[in-house]
This record gives C-alpha cells, structure tokens and sequence, in this order.
C-alpha cells in the first residue's frame, strides 16, 4: 500500500500522506494491557518517512474520538483535511464507530467524490494473511527472519538496560539486562537470538536470550543480550535500539552450569558463521 502510495503521488506531484492513530485503539477501547505494539509511534513515522511518505496525520485516538461516524471521519478528516485523488486501503480496513467505514462504505465515498480507490491484494506467509495481528503472531512464534519483507526492516525496538542478577558474568558471557522502552512492545518469543544493537551511532552483533533461564529456576521473564565484540563492560542506564534478527534455538533447560556454558559458546559460533556467511543479508 505505502509503495503505491509513494509512486502515485510522485507521478501526479502531490504529496503522499498516512492517517494514523495514537495510542493504538487496542488500550483505548478494550482497557488492555497486552504487549501489542509492534513499533512505536516515533519509529512508525520514521520509517514511512524512509519509505518516501511525505506526511504523517497522528489523531489521538481517545473515547470521544471513536465515537466519531464513518461519514464524519470521511467528511471532515480525509476529504476536509485531505482532498484525496487517490485512497490505498487493505480490504479489511475498516473505521468509524461500530466500524462502519468498510470497503462498500468506501467505494461509494470515492465514487461520489470522484477519488480512486486502491484495495492490494491480501499478501499471505505460512498461509496466513499479512496484517499486524499476523506480524504478532509470526514475532511471538520467533519467525524474525520472515519480518523484513514484511515489514521492510528487521523486527526491534527502543531498549533500556537494568541491573541483572550477575549471572552473565559468572558464565564467562557478560550480558545487558534490558526491557522494552515502551512497555507494550511484543516480545519474540522465549530462545536464543542472533541480534544487532544500535548504541550511540554504533552498531554491534550480539547474542540475545529472552525467557525464564530455566537452568537456574527463575521466575521472572528476562530479556538480555550479550555483545559479541566484548566491546562493553558496563551498559547500565544506557538507551538502545535492539533488532532480532534470526532465531538460533529455543530456550532449555541444563543440568549444570558447564553444560549451558559449552551451549553458549556453540550459540556463539553459529551467530559468528551467521555473520560471515550472510553478513548482506542484515543490511536493511
């Protein structure tokens, strides 16, 4: 759609604009709290810019506002602010209150406003529809790999690092403790990770763990990530962007100390092989 969008309005001189929402009506609507946010909004804008999309309308999305009739958002929002000549839509787009501004609503609005409508064809990976709630399940599943064609960049987000239990250190393999800046951030799910971290301009290989570290009974879910290069001894307090780029194995269980010690430096090796081999391949 946003490719469309882009070589449309560059063939006509106009500019290509988004309509987009914040916060996502997810935790306006249904009080939720469940990480779902595949990106934040400051990353949202910054890549459409990168995709060539000239302006981004963010509308708060509150209570009030999603009361608010399909022929009103239709009206006053995009023909009002807008003057559309063209509008790209997936086919199960939908808005306005009790979602009445579908694509029969929106076919009849073009038609009598003299706009195009452009409706994609539905995209499918591992026969599933591409959509966020599709991009969620493939991120939860640990499918990174198949995100970049999805998404256009690999999956990630905006990270800060936190005191740990230490137990990186003990292993020979220091790691930073990290979470999501934006607490509603999807998670991948729980394994071992061949990822990138983007600090202070630079960026590094590394190697993540997300889940429970079931070795050493913990409780408590736990996002951390080892640089390769060993080039940092303290990361505490620092911001980060962290981007999993392929998913190396899933997380287990070892009955001692040495024998998750010799499973790490294999995962190590086979990131390292991962980079040498294919380094072209994590360029987006």
């Amino acid at each position: 759609v946003i490719d469309y969008i882009v070589k449309y309005a560059r063939k006509h001189s106009i500019p290509s604009c988004v309509i987009t929402f914040d916060p996502n009506p997810y935790y306006v609507l249904r009080n939720g709290d469940s990480p779902i946010n595949i990106q934040s909004i400051d990353s949202k804008i910054e890549l459409l810019e990168k995709m060539g999309i000239d302006k981004v309308l963010v509308i708060p999305f509150t209570k009030q506002f999603s009361r608010m009739s399909a022929t009103d958002f239709a009206n006053q929002i995009i023909k009002k602010i807008f003057n559309p000549k063209l509008i790209a839509v997936g086919k199960n787009h939908y808005f306005g209150f009790k979602k009445k501004g579908n694509l029969d609503f929106l076919i009849e609005f073009c038609l009598n406003n003299g706009i195009e409508l452009f409706t994609p064809n539905i995209r499918k990976v591992d026969n599933r529809a591409i959509s966020s709630t599709s991009i969620r399940e493939l991120i939860r599943d640990g499918k990174l790999d198949v995100i970049p064609s999805l998404l256009g960049r690999f999956y990630g987000f905006e990270a800060k690092v936190v005191h740990g239990s230490h137990r990186g250190k003990s292993l020979n393999y220091p790691t930073a403790n990290f979470i999501a800046t934006n607490k509603h951030q999807v998670p991948p799910q729980d394994g071992v990770y061949l990822s990138r971290v983007t600090l202070e301009g630079e960026k590094y290989f590394g190697m993540c763990n997300i889940g429970f570290r079931p070795t050493f009974n913990e409780k408590k879910f736990v996002m951390e990530v080892h640089i390769l290069s060993n080039k940092f001894s303290d990361l505490y307090d620092k911001d980060f962007h962290i981007e999993f780029l392929l998913k190396i194995r899933n997380e287990k269980r070892f009955d001692n100390k040495e024998e998750l010690i010799k499973q790490i430096e294999k995962d190590k090796e086979v990131c390292i092989k991962l980079i040498d081999s294919s380094k072209e391949n994590y360029e987006i």
